[in-house]
């Protein structure tokens, strides 16, 4: 007779073997006890060594997590603030903007001249987040000063309009920015060139050693002629499209005397350095001009900013004294002492920077 132990011994060892069959042919590997027979310090060592080896893995998950999410917030961080606005913009209101974008006309020229990295309809997403802002702070500011709820709202349109449009032209003020800078440096090029073709380098070569060099807007638009030439352009393409990208006298000069040099020979070094002496003279003319400009606007800036509100504080005070009330109310004060003469001084300042010779 079977005695009852016996067999539930042998089902339990059969089980045990079905068990380590199944763990074996799994993928994942899974931590089980031995199957001889252990003491219960050898037990509480293992589930020791185990716990510690759990343990371990949920930090090593935990610190690959932690350098994930740090990465992705470095990549996040060092992305401009204007992208990432224009594409939070955009990803709300895709069509409208689309609808817009259609029809902005020479929008993708500007952003190309003015070297913006950034899609038209990302571009117009961008110039609508500017346009809401600027309506919210002026809106804000309109309600600080006290203005009625209508003229609130009526600066706040004013506002978004002045955003908006400040944006539209934003490129403009970045490609002539650009060609200023351009225009600053080339002399400086010039020679830089003109001193490497004396000592035997070709012209191609001049040209990637002032990408390298630090000349600013002029390194990296050479910089980008080398590109053109590296994807399959002509040399001949490569200097036009970046004459035709400036749109400046002085850089047209230049293209143009550097391609007839290698069309029709000559020393092309001797002729760089007489363009750069005639630019660097053509500078200094402008800068004297520029000096005896700005003896007559400083006078107007002098009296627009110190002595028009003083007078002004006094005439206000006098029609107060004679007519027993506040001639300007104090919400009017506020506008034309905060507002109105810090725009004049910014025009003026704007004119001053505006006269500046390239």
């Amino acid at each position: 007779m079977i005695e009852v132990p016996g067999v539930v011994e042998g089902f339990l060892r059969f089980l045990e073997k079905l068990g380590g069959k199944t763990i074996e042919i799994a993928e994942a590997p899974v931590r089980r006890m031995p199957s001889r027979e252990l003491t219960v310090r050898e037990r509480l060592e293992l589930l020791k060594r185990m716990r510690e080896e759990i343990e371990k893995e949920k930090e090593s998950e935990e610190e690959k997590f932690i350098e994930e999410a740090i990465e992705w917030r470095e990549k996040t961080i060092q992305r401009p603030l204007s992208d990432r606005i224009a594409e939070s913009f955009l990803k709300y209101f895709r069509g409208p903007v689309e609808s817009l974008s259609k029809s902005i006309k020479g929008l993708d020229e500007d952003l190309y001249r003015a070297n913006i990295l950034m899609p038209k309809e990302k571009y117009v997403a961008l110039m609508l987040a500017v346009g809401i802002i600027s309506a919210i702070l002026t809106f804000i500011v309109g309600l600080i000063i006290a203005l009625p709820i209508d003229m609130s709202m009526l600066l706040g349109v004013l506002g978004f309009i002045f955003g908006f449009i400040y944006m539209r032209f934003y490129p403009k003020s970045v490609w002539k920015r650009r060609v200023e800078e351009v225009e600053k440096a080339l002399p400086y090029v010039l020679r830089h060139m003109a001193s490497l073709l004396n000592a035997g380098i070709g012209l191609a070569e001049a040209m990637v050693s002032v990408s390298k060099a630090d000349y600013g807007v002029v390194s990296e638009e050479f910089a980008m002629v080398v590109q053109e030439m590296h994807k399959g352009s002509s040399f001949e393409d490569a200097l036009t499209k970046f004459e035709e990208k400036m749109k400046s006298d002085m850089v047209s000069r230049v293209v143009k005397q550097i391609l007839r040099a290698l069309k029709f020979g000559g020393n092309l070094a001797d002729i760089l350095y007489k363009m750069a002496d005639e630019f660097s003279f053509e500078y200094r003319i402008k800068l004297m001009d520029y000096v005896q400009k700005i003896n007559g606007i400083s006078f107007v800036y002098m009296f627009m900013t110190v002595v028009m509100p003083t007078l002004l504080i006094v005439v206000i005070l006098a029609g107060s004294i004679f007519m027993k009330r506040l001639v300007i109310n104090l919400s009017g004060m506020i506008v034309i002492f905060l507002l109105g003469f810090p725009t004049l001084s910014f025009i003026i300042i704007m004119m001053i920077k505006r006269a500046e010779p390239r």
